[in-house]
Order: structure tokens, then C-alpha cells, then sequence
């Protein structure tokens, strides 16, 4: 799989925390993603509905290519988009992160992921 993140993610460790997990949650490296999740974790998936958390982690597995264009933070909140390439379509993905707290251990509490397919 190709992956592509942005190079200035590297002066924030939330910066490229949320690059990761958005790598990760397209590749399907499914236990590092609820590694970040809190036990409570709520989890909306905007323009493909009906999703739960467990159906956010459930999309197409056969991603071919994952690129980041931009991931920022403050504070608690933090945001990462991009896309995905399988053989059929490319998903346009954005994932609006709230953490429980500021510190570097803080866990996601909840997550608003946008989706646009094409």
C-alpha cells in the first residue's frame, strides 16, 4: 500500500498521532486504532450513515493507497483529511477528533468522520 502523510506533522506528536490513526484506520490496522479509543468512544460517520463505531472500522480492506493532506490540533481537539484509493473508488475522508485531555496518553472520546465517495 502506498501512504503518503505530510511532512510537517513531525513538530506536533498529535499532529502525526492523528495522521497515524487516520493511516492506520484505512489500512485496517483495526487494534492499533481502539488502542486510542476510550471505553465510551463515540463515533458518527457522515455520508455513509447507519455506521456504528464497529461499522466506521469496517470499510473496504482492499485500499490500495492512503494519503494525508493536512492534520492539525489544539487543545483537546484535533483534525485530519485525506484519502483513500481501492481498486473501484476513492473515498475523500475527514476526521474531526475530541480527546478526553491534553496530555500525550489522552484517549479519543469522540470522533466525526466525513466521507465522500467518488
Amino acid at each position: 500500500m502506498r501512504i503518503t502523510v505530510p511532512d510537517d506533522c513531525g513538530n506536533s506528536p498529535r499532529n502525526l498521532l492523528v495522521s497515524q490513526l487516520s493511516v492506520d484506520w484505512a489500512a485496517g490496522n483495526l487494534d492499533d486504532v481502539r488502542a486510542w479509543l476510550a471505553d465510551d468512544v463515540r463515533w458518527e460517520v457522515l455520508g455513509d450513515p447507519g455506521r456504528d463505531v464497529e461499522g466506521a472500522l469496517s470499510l473496504p480492506r482492499d485500499v490500495q493507497e492512503v494519503e494525508v493532506y493536512t492534520a492539525i490540533n489544539h487543545g483537546k481537539a484535533a483534525s485530519c483529511n485525506g484519502c483513500l484509493v481501492t481498486p473501484t473508488e476513492q473515498i475523500d475522508f475527514c476526521h474531526v477528533f475530541r480527546f478526553s485531555g491534553v496530555a500525550k496518553t489522552a484517549r479519543i472520546v469522540h470522533i466525526r468522520t466525513y466521507l465522500v465517495r467518488s
